[in-house]
């Protein structure tokens, strides 16, 4: 006597048992939106975007509602996310539109961007003259006490206040820009390091002035000032801002409140 069919209820059941004996436990499976997975080439296009923290790695700071830069990056490219939801790529959005500004906000001083189409300018006009020009590397000494101890508004108040002070000193012919944070760049033209360090001098005085005119107490609003010159007679010299830079680190080394030239 033939075997009567099994129903049909009884039929998935049976496939389904078959099918669960072939998978192993514990087996994970790709899950895919749309049946794609992200482009790994797209996923570090957004990762680049976003940027590196400053210890080198990705930030992993967990604002965006993601655990990892990188599983940000998956969702933003299946579209569950955008960058706009991520604090890091923001504020690098912000600093490089800043940088790329030509006028400070806050200061009102040249920007950085404007600085180095400057010092470009100044170098190609110094060899085809011969004359020299002097640069100072200034830094505020202190200044995130200020910030700490005072506030953040207290911090802008002695920011646009030194810049009025390079205003006095620096000639028309001159230039002044804001390098960034608390420190500022001054170019000299027909300058050498003599002449640059007097300068430099009065910059440093009338800093530390301006900190007792405003209240603060003495020896907390005060300027280090790292001097260098260009001299086109000098075949392959080191980068001028470079050997400012040095200087002011001699400066800030030898107690603050100086100034200090790369050899001294």
């Amino acid at each position: 006597m033939p075997t009567p069919p099994s129903p049909p209820a009884q039929r998935n059941f049976n496939a389904f048992g078959r099918s669960a004996r072939r998978v192993t436990v514990g087996a994970v499976f790709e899950v895919r939106r749309n049946g794609h997975v992200p482009a790994p080439e797209a996923v570090d296009e957004v990762l680049a975007a976003i940027g590196l923290a400053p210890n080198g790695r990705m930030w992993d700071c967990g604002a965006c509602g993601y655990d990892t830069c990188r599983a940000f990056a998956e969702a933003a490219v299946q579209g569950r996310t955008t960058l706009r939801s991520c604090p890091p790529y923001l504020s690098r959005q912000t600093e490089q539109a800043q940088q790329q500004a030509a006028v400070d906000a806050l200061t009102g001083l040249a920007s950085f961007r404007v600085l180095r189409d400057r010092l470009g300018n100044e170098v190609a006009r110094s060899k085809r003259s011969g004359e020299m020009f002097g640069m100072l590397f200034v830094d505020l000494d202190n200044f995130k006490q200020v910030n700490d101890r005072f506030g953040h508004e207290a911090g802008n108040e002695v920011l646009k206040s030194a810049a009025q002070e390079l205003g006095v000193v620096v000639r028309s012919t001159d230039f002044a820009a804001r390098y960034g944070g608390d420190e500022f760049v001054v170019l000299l033209v027909r300058t050498g390091v003599e002449g640059a360090v007097g300068v430099a001098e009065k910059v440093r005085a009338r800093v530390e002035a301006m900190g007792r005119r405003l209240n603060y107490p003495d020896g907390l609003v005060t300027a280090s000032v790292g001097v260098a010159a260009f001299d086109p007679a000098v075949p392959e010299q080191e980068d001028v801002l470079v050997v400012a830079d040095r200087a002011l680190y001699r400066a800030k080394a030898g107690g603050r409140n100086r100034v200090a030239t790369g050899d001294n």
